[in-house]
């Protein structure tokens, strides 16, 4: 059963810390049937959390350069009756038959925020606390990054030209991957990939990684479990699926820090492909400027040099001046009513959302702006839950429409696709 905090939200955080039921049983009435009951039992998730003290929940990455990290959660949790503790044959996780408890590693787990998933992933690591007369177990799980950081490919191959989204699935149906087809969200992509061989053993997910470069698009576990691949455009003919102000008008925020620096200042950018020439992008007006700054992209999976060089051009284009942006909006969950809770909470990495910042001084008075979504973190505990959204700039376009007087000029806002 769920437990709801002070302000009204609800949280459910399920850990399937027992051991199968239902498991397929031949001849029998009940269990002898394939449509109701998996081979090998199924693991029901029991709500542990009336026992959680703290919840910090992070996922994305930390720039918009990155490759996207595991999304992770660490739990604490009230242990005073060991329940949770793995060597405690009398707790409710134990199973006397197989001799071993089911507080065990990689067991799945699934928080719920007023019914909404926002993280599921696998224990990874558990950590018994005793302390006079408190006992806590420390709880931290990865999402199923940590599955694709531990598998190979297997046996050198090389695969044909294909896109993007087509090399995703061709890895992803490996023997010696297998990754379940039902919890896959995939683009098509745009960037043709070149038939370069994969060595023997490369590592699953950063051969994915790679390939999540060379589109420019992201690649992540989604806040519902699912392998999610978008391609470069995938931002860009999306509306904002939120809006947060501080005038009174929006979803509220109680912090909103500025970057503007050199972070993201690449006024040179190279990009090679496997084997291939390098491809320079320059603008000479930014080196003139600010000096030389390059971004140096190599061993691309593009097919083609000419692939290279518009990726280039893109990246150069991007960053060639710095930029003064929001750079990570905070939210107290505490100040919104229930509707807007569920905004945020629905929230997930590659949305776009518009944020206003007003100004009691100055010219302009306010400022707003489209973002798209990097990263979420939850900090959850009895007496507060704060959201933290990582930011990047949003280039937003809109589709043609032919005669539409706005949207039927084809110019830097309006695209055919």
């Amino acid at each position: 059963m769920a437990t709801t905090f002070p302000w009204g939200e609800s949280v459910t955080v399920l850990m399937e810390l027992g051991f199968p039921v239902n498991p397929f049983t031949l001849d029998s009435a009940s269990l002898g049937v394939l449509d109701t009951n998996a081979l090998d039992g199924s693991l029901l998730g029991d709500d542990v959390s009336p026992y959680c003290r703290e919840i910090a929940v992070t996922r994305g990455r930390s720039d918009q350069l990155a490759n996207f990290s595991a999304g992770t959660a660490q739990f604490r949790l009230l242990n005073n009756d060991r329940r949770f503790d793995p060597i405690n044959e009398d707790s409710p996780y134990w199973n006397s038959t197989l001799g071993r408890s089911g507080v065990t590693p990689r067991r799945k787990v699934t928080v719920l925020l007023d019914n909404e998933p926002v993280y599921v992933g696998r224990i990874t690591d558990i950590d018994v606390i005793y302390d006079f007369n408190l006992s806590e177990v420390a709880i931290t799980t990865s999402d199923d990054f940590v599955l694709l950081a531990n598998t190979t490919i297997g046996a050198a191959f090389t695969p044909p030209s294909e896109l993007s989204g087509a090399r995703v699935e061709r890895i992803l149906d490996l023997t010696s991957v297998s990754y379940p087809v039902l919890t896959r969200s995939l683009d098509t992509g745009v960037a043709t990939l070149g038939a370069y061989e994969i060595g023997d053993n490369t590592n699953a997910l950063t051969y994915l990684q790679r390939i999540a470069d060379a589109e420019q698009g992201y690649l992540f576990i989604s806040k519902d479990g699912y392998l999610t691949f978008t391609d470069r455009l995938a931002a860009s003919f999306i509306t904002a699926s939120a809006a947060f102000s501080d005038d009174g008008t929006e979803i509220p925020y109680s912090a909103l820090s500025v970057l503007y620096g050199q972070e993201f200042l690449y006024n040179r950018v190279s990009a090679q492909t496997e084997g291939g020439t390098l491809q320079n992008a320059d603008d000479a007006t930014s080196q003139t400027e600010f000096g030389i700054s390059t971004l140096a992209l190599s061993d691309l999976l593009l097919a083609e040099d000419a692939d290279a060089l518009t990726l280039a051009n893109t990246l150069l284009d991007r960053y060639k001046q710095p930029v003064y942006r929001f750079d990570e909006l905070q939210i107290s969950m505490n100040r919104l009513t229930s509707g807007q809770r569920l905004d945020v909470l629905a929230l997930e990495i590659g949305n776009v959302i518009e944020i206003t910042r007003t100004y009691e001084t100055g010219t302009p008075a306010s400022v707003t702006a489209f973002y798209a979504i990097e990263g979420i973190s939850h900090g959850l505990n009895p007496n507060q839950h704060v959201v933290t959204i990582r930011l990047t700039p949003a280039e937003i376009v809109y589709a043609f429409i032919l005669d539409d007087a706005t949207y039927g000029v084809l110019d830097a806002s309006n695209a055919l696709s």
